[in-house]
């Protein structure tokens, strides 16, 4: 059975009241309408018209809602029925921008459309993966999401995107706008740590007007056209270029691998006794990204991703109903209509969108550790979370010199997830090559032995990468077993202990010579245990059946064997 985290106010399936899911969904499509960026630098990048300019906004705008109903919905096999809002994606920033300059947004459209059905293609296939993607890597990916992100925040945040030292006016903007939304994630004991992002968000703006980063004629210009007006929907050509397949296939994958991270991040936060990823539902969920950026592509805009950010305000603001996305989609609809709002919100001063990037970053790095560590961790898998979280980092340092690399390479180096990531991956199977799933360990029956065996599946679960929740359950059971088994004397010869890992759980077969053991009795009553000769092979049975998810006890070979399975 699922169990909700206590930070969360409204779980995946809950719904929250309509006036609340209401304004949830204002500040999420708020936030998605930052993204609207990087469609904007692409159309900037060709020089493009006005009405190319306006144009792309709208076909930014209903992708993002197209993609976020289908995410949100999850219904007949579409969609990962998460708060999953779909964005226009940074990582096809690079290859749409060299795309533009070689044959113009016609060539973005076109190969576009070609990495949307990539993704298509490729989504069914995602659910045979899990192997490559343990907890550890995800975690890795989860992680350094969140470093991505702190960069170009920090940026933002101190005003360096725009001038060579730190503006007062901008940092006094951005922390305002930061200390609000994590001050109101943080205090209040009521619903208002829903809004945190939206009334964080409002006295941003309020703070830039007041501080003169938003003029009146900023203003002006946003009513000029009056508060409502139909959108501008351009459709253009499409070409394509061989040369350009490549890049745009390989961006598709590193989309395709943020998606998944993206989505691990969502169950997470969902599900306090995660074990493994829903694959399946990630597959749905990466089709559903599939025909985001399919839809972009025949719009004329750039490829979408699911947002971290938007996971991450989720988290943060304590609602994931799938609700909120549905009614995000609608309220991005409507947005199209309202001229002036799309104007302010897809032209955010830099300094709040640094505040959302900072505070977003924050949950996700913090989300990414929690998966880290929630398996035991030997040499091999620290050396490859280690190495993967460097190689990312220092991908930042090496920017001139990634500059001057191949598109298909630069695509992926450019990116510190993406390269973090395609290590974690790496390493992961490298460093697996040796490992067995299999071990077994012989012990006298001497209540002094049992630390050997409890430090056995220590030392066993940290090279399998097992969850630590797990192996503490499996040491608890077969401590009692085993003091069971010697303290009745049922016991003739060396106790034999074999385990077999796999990624949904271990089985522990425990065989002996001697006198059967019984586990299948009745739990015992205090009045029994006190009179009974038995009474601590009873409860010792009675506490084996609790530990374990399975207890099977057989006679073969001579030998008495007592399984033991533990899930995942």
């Amino acid at each position: 059975m699922h169990r909700k985290p206590s930070n969360i106010i409204y779980g995946v399936d809950e719904s929250p009241p309509l006036k609340t899911t209401i304004l949830l969904a204002f500040q999420h499509a708020v936030l998605a309408l930052v993204f609207i960026v990087y469609p904007l630098i692409v159309v900037a990048e060709a020089h493009g018209t006005r009405q190319e300019t306006e144009g792309i906004v709208s076909a930014a705008i209903l992708t993002m809602a197209a993609g976020t109903f289908l995410q949100s919905l999850g219904r007949k096999g579409m969609g990962s029925g998460y708060l999953a809002v779909q964005i226009s994606s940074p990582l096809y920033l690079p290859v749409s921008i060299i795309a533009v300059h070689a044959g113009g947004l016609e060539l973005v459209a076109g190969m576009t459309v070609l990495a949307g059905l990539f993704t298509l293609f490729f989504a069914p296939f995602v659910r045979y993966l899990r192997p490559f993607f343990p907890a550890e890597v995800c975690g890795v990916a989860v992680l350094m999401l969140g470093v991505s992100l702190a960069g170009p925040g920090a940026i933002r945040f101190t005003g360096l995107n725009t001038s060579s030292f730190p503006n007062p006016v901008v940092i006094s903007v951005a922390f305002i706008t930061f200390s609000i939304m994590v001050a109101l994630s943080i205090w209040p004991k009521n619903q208002l740590r829903l809004y945190s992002a939206v009334i964080g968000l409002a006295s941003g703006y309020a703070a830039a007007i007041g501080t003169g980063l938003i003029g009146a004629g900023e203003l002006k210009e946003a009513i000029a056209g009056g508060i409502v007006a139909w959108p501008v929907i351009s459709v253009t050509a499409f070409r394509f270029e061989w040369v350009l397949l490549v890049p745009f296939l390989v961006t598709a994958m590193v989309a395709t691998l943020d998606n998944m991270a993206g989505l691990i991040t969502c169950q997470k936060i969902n599900e306090v006794d995660l074990a493994r990823p829903d694959m399946t539902g990630i597959s749905r969920g990466i089709l559903a990204d599939g025909c985001s950026t399919l839809c972009s592509g025949l719009l004329g805009s750039i490829g979408t991703c699911i947002s971290s950010a938007h996971i991450a305000l989720s988290s943060a603001t304590g609602a994931t109903s799938r609700k909120v996305g549905l009614w995000t989609s609608a309220m991005l609809l409507v947005m199209i209509f309202i001229s002036p709002l799309a104007k302010l919100l897809s032209n955010m001063p830099g300094p709040i969108t640094g505040a959302v990037m900072i505070y977003a970053s924050a949950f996700l790095i913090t989300s990414g550790i929690e998966l880290i560590v929630s398996r035991l961790l030997d040499i091999r898998r620290i050396f490859m979370i280690g190495c993967s979280v460097i190689v990312g980092i220092s991908s930042i340092q090496f920017t001139d010199v990634i500059m001057t690399l191949p598109m298909w390479a630069y695509s992926i180096a450019s990116s510190p997830f993406a390269l973090s990531s395609l290590c974690a991956v790496v390493l992961n199977y490298v460093f697996s090559i040796g490992t067995s799933s299999r071990a077994s360990i012989r012990i006298q029956p001497e209540l002094a032995l049992i630390p050997e065996v409890l430090r056995f599946f220590d030392d066993k679960g940290a090279a399998w990468g097992a969850r630590r929740h797990m192996i503490h359950r499996v040491q608890s059971c077969v401590n009692e077993l085993m003091e069971a088994l010697m303290l009745v004397s049922v016991v003739e010869g060396e106790i034999e202990i074999r385990a077999t890992f796999n990624d949904f759980g271990l089985d522990v077969i425990v065989s002996y010579e001697g006198k059967s053991f019984m586990l299948e009795v009745k739990n015992p009553l205090p009045e029994e245990l006190m009179s009974d000769e038995n009474a601590i092979a009873k409860l010792s049975a009675v506490l084996v059946r609790q530990y374990a998810d399975r207890v099977e006890t057989d006679f073969r070979d001579g030998r008495h064997r007592i399984s033991l399975y533990f899930e995942q």
